[in-house]
């Protein structure tokens, strides 16, 4: 029997959801002290450095057929891989926790229900994405791309054309270190980009359409 196969319309919405999350857009406040287009500037610079980079890795995993982890292995053998294992499970933890509490602030702040109970809510749908597996999310995860797209298109309507003030530019945060911050991202999912390029039908485009859209 074929193995089913992800194409690159399903990477593509895949980062996409990565690169409007909750966490991304809080982490972009953060570069507001250096104005619109210092920030901007910043983020674009930074984007190119960690989106090459992510790229790289996905096509590594892709044409392997294996995931990060298992990548590693070629290059620091069976011991050494456990290094990268572990550090990779530190990380991962620590941004699903994350991730958990600031989408459960984002729907308290609307439903005003307890942020806990969003946060056991979050977790469950989490565990269930699992099982649901990247090949089978299929029109369920098009509709939830969608309705982050639009919402998206919302929040830059409010923001840009709104009547809120705008920040005014401070050196609380330097030009070095926003664009730092910038290459972070996308360097945060280097561990997993792998684990979707290698159930690719067409591994190197499907990393180019992943950077691309995540950048």
């Amino acid at each position: 029997m074929e193995e089913k196969r992800t194409g690159l319309f399903e990477n593509g919405l895949i980062w996409f959801g990565a690169g409007v999350s909750i966490a991304e857009i809080l982490t972009g406040t953060y570069l507001a002290p250096l104005g619109m287009g210092k920030g901007l500037l910043a983020i674009i610079v930074g984007h190119i450095i960690g989106c090459f980079m992510l790229f790289l890795a996905g096509v590594i995993g892709g044409k392997v057929r294996k995931s990060a982890m298992e990548t590693v292995k070629m290059s620091f053998g069976e011991k050494g891989s456990l290094l990268f294992a572990v550090l990779n499970v530190l990380q991962l933890v620590g941004w699903t926790a994350i991730m958990i509490y600031d989408g459960a602030l984002a729907a308290d702040g609307l439903l005003h229900s307890g942020i806990w109970i969003w946060a056991i809510v979050i977790g469950i749908l989490i565990i269930v994405w699992i099982f649901i597996g990247l090949t089978n999310l299929g029109k369920l995860n098009t509709v939830a791309m969608t309705a982050l797209f639009v919402l998206s298109l919302v929040l830059f309507k409010v923001i840009f054309f709104g009547s809120g003030a705008g920040v005014p530019s401070d050196d609380s945060m330097t030009f070095g270190a926003a664009v730092e911050l910038a290459v972070a991202m996308p360097l945060s999912w280097l561990p997993l980009i792998s684990d979707y390029t290698r159930e690719a039908k067409e591994p190197v485009k499907a990393t180019a359409v992943s950077a691309i859209t995540y950048g």
